[in-house]
């Protein structure tokens, strides 16, 4: 599989950022805004790619949808179902508007390595990272069954697929620290 022909980038900008006390998608990041920073990010290592919001965008960027929640209330496990659903490719990266520090050197190893999986998620020192993830469109009908069960833990999809899980030591060929892991919660977490 070759990431940038076969890999959706879908961006998860419907939170309600209550710790940040604002929308961190328009947040000011770098001469531009933090969903712009994560989108011009996954761009080289994506065919196309998504936004899943609830609210009005005004992307700058060329070709990107933007897609409401069909499940609404339902914290990222609904975006991801949102982002999985008008995805015409199988293999999709799912990232947060709030992670400014992603690589697109390490979003293409995430669908390398996450070929013929369902799932490939960092597990780094017993936490996983469902939010930067590469998620297969199999996935699709259980985030479903799981959104009408009332079980909104994306972690709680990965006993029913197949995982691939990417280590500290596979990611830190990109950044020592893996700091395209850090998001951004709160006015303290800004530079």
């Amino acid at each position: 599989m070759t990431a940038d022909s076969m890999l959706t980038g879908i961006v998860l900008a419907g939170g309600h950022s209550i710790r940040m006390g604002c929308d961190k998608a328009s947040l000011p990041w770098r001469g531009g805004d933090l969903l712009h920073a994560v989108l011009g990010a996954l761009a080289p290592a994506c065919s196309r790619l998504i936004v899943v919001s609830n609210q009005p965008r005004t992307i700058a960027l060329p070709a990107v949808s933007i897609v409401a929640d069909s499940y609404r209330g339902c914290g990222p496990l609904g975006g991801i179902q949102a982002g999985l659903a008008a995805s015409g490719n199988d293999y999709n990266f799912v990232v947060a508007c709030d992670m400014p520090y992603i690589d697109s050197r390490a979003v293409a190893f995430m669908a390398a390595v996450g070929s013929g999986f369902d799932v490939a998620v960092p597990f780094i020192d017993g936490y996983f990272h469902p939010l930067h993830a590469m998620y297969h469109r199999r996935c699709l009908p259980m985030v479903e069954e799981m959104l009408r069960e009332g079980r909104y833990r994306i972690i709680d999809l990965y006993p029913k697929v197949n995982v691939r899980l990417v280590s500290a030591e596979e990611l830190a060929q990109f950044s020592p620290d893996c700091a395209m892991l850090s998001n951004l919660n709160s006015p303290t977490d800004l530079p």
